[in-house]
């Protein structure tokens, strides 16, 4: 199970990092367009919106767990071992509350609007409620991301070594 919810991780960082390279696609063609062609588009750059949405809410759990989220680390560095291990589970318990509290919330934003039909207003008139849903569904990743890592401290003591960015 925890392997799982780290091969999520992975993936949805994976499509978030493919994610921000569309965007640069999207935004490289919307300028010449606009600027060479004088015909701008009505969809680069509400697209490239809702791309970043989804890519930076969707990478959030795998930066947890590869520990390359920042860390002011201050005073924890000098903590004991056993002090440091309790302030980092303490720590990812709380991204887990903090993620959990946003996933009722923040469906329940996007559960209203797709029941009431919104839109964003712009050219395209996306449906709202697709950039909303990108809290509850990317945020209870992270949730489940950090309570993994949380259980990982708790059991094994903290990670001194940063890990590899292809880490698998």
């Amino acid at each position: 199970m925890l392997r799982m919810i780290d091969r999520v991780s992975r993936f949805t960082g994976t499509v978030a990092g493919w994610a921000y390279f569309a965007i640069a696609l999207m935004l490289c063609y919307e300028v010449i367009m606009r600027y060479v062609f004088i015909a701008p588009t009505i969809w680069a750059e509400e697209l490239s919106r809702m791309f970043l949405v989804w890519a930076t809410f969707g990478g959030a759990a795998i930066l947890v767990h590869r520990r390359q989220h920042i860390v002011i680390t201050l005073v924890t560095d000098h903590l004991p071992p056993r002090l440091r291990q309790a302030q980092e589970v303490f720590a990812l318990l709380f991204v887990a509350a903090l993620a959990l509290f946003i996933v009722i919330y923040g469906g329940g934003i996007a559960g209203d609007s797709l029941t009431r039909g919104r839109t964003t207003g712009s050219m395209l008139d996306l449906p709202a409620w697709w950039a909303q849903a990108s809290l509850p569904a990317c945020f209870a990743l992270l949730a489940l991301q950090a309570l993994v890592e949380a259980l990982r401290v708790a059991l094994n003591g903290p990670d001194d070594t940063p890990r590899a960015p292809l880490e698998h």
